[in-house]
């Protein structure tokens, strides 16, 4: 075996094995004007799956979440009102998913513009760890729904329309 061909083997070994433990994650989104005459609020459906096939039987999952946006040009936030945790459940082998809805916009009140989130892995045993996308302290995934289509309804709380995929990216925080 050459030393090309040699290091070529460990590269493909190498990123066969840490590939196969990350995460897959989807995000979705709707969001809807709740009136449409004057405006009231606006509020956001946002569907999150988590995938991970290397994952054992019995593993609980959560999602921690909050809301990111500003409340002027200068004042902008990451965990708004405050951070909820969620117990996501299995929705197929090795899939985890939940819905979350709140309201992102206000009259004269703050504005949400994405959703930040971590998903906490609790395995059968007890261990626990954090997927959130980067290996710093405080980082998180923020998905913006900022330019999710907002139709009006006149039916509080029922969205409509299909859900938009979201771009998820990741936030480095120490």
């Amino acid at each position: 075996m050459s030393r090309f061909s040699r290091h070529a083997l460990v590269l493909a070994l190498l990123l066969t094995s840490t590939s196969a433990l990350a995460g897959a994650q989807w995000v979705q989104a709707r969001t809807v004007l709740n009136t449409c005459g004057y405006f009231s609020n606006a509020q956001a459906e946002i569907t999150l799956t988590y995938r991970n096939d290397d994952l054992p039987w019995g593993t609980r999952v959560f999602l921690i979440y909050g809301w990111g946006g500003s409340s002027g040009p200068s004042s902008a936030f990451d965990w708004a009102p405050a951070p909820q945790t969620v117990e996501v459940r299995a929705v197929a082998p090795y899939h985890w998913g939940t819905t979350v809805t709140g309201i992102i916009r206000a009259r004269s009140s703050t504005q949400y513009s994405s959703i930040n989130y971590v998903w906490k892995v609790v395995l059968p045993d007890g261990h626990e760890f954090y997927e959130k996308g980067n290996d710093s302290t405080w980082g998180y995934y923020a998905a913006d729904f900022s330019q999710v289509p907002t139709p009006c309804t006149n039916t509080a709380g029922s969205f409509i329309g299909t859900p938009t995929p979201l771009t998820i990216t990741t936030v480095v925080k120490n």
